[in-house]
């Protein structure tokens, strides 16, 4: 009766395992760029100019068949995180972020929408944490 009991678990824990998806391969950079005008970012030049040549700007695409709910910071030169409400994102749908004065590096947190397990951090969460990374 064991050997009945532990093949049933052992099989039920690979439909688990080949069910399960790891969510965070479902987001993909496809798009990033430098120095493109950025509507939100007001940084002029001592003749008054707007400058944009700091701007950072990253594109995020859902490329899995599930919808997913996405939290990303991009950094800021000062070592400050700009950080961007979670959202959510169907399938193939693309999302994108910036930094007025970017450093390049960007951070993002990834679950299935509606999944209750994992907790996406908070603004405080990622602003403490990340703090001068």
């Amino acid at each position: 009766m064991s050997k009945r009991y532990a093949l049933i678990v052992i099989l039920i824990l690979l439909a688990f395992w080949a069910g399960a998806q790891d969510h965070a391969d479902c987001l993909v950079k496809t798009h990033s760029k430098w120095g493109a005008p950025c509507d939100k970012c007001e940084s002029y030049t001592e003749g008054y100019k707007r400058d944009f040549s700091g701007t950072y700007q990253i594109q995020l695409k859902n490329v899995c068949n599930d919808i997913i709910e996405v939290k990303l910071a991009v950094q800021e030169k000062n070592g400050e995180w700009r950080t961007f409400p979670v959202r959510s994102l169907t399938p193939q749908e693309s999302f994108d972020g910036f930094a007025c004065h970017g450093t390049g590096k960007y951070v993002y947190w990834v679950r299935k929408v509606n999944d209750t397990e994992i907790i996406l951090p908070t603004d405080r969460e990622i602003l403490s944490e990340y703090r001068g990374r």
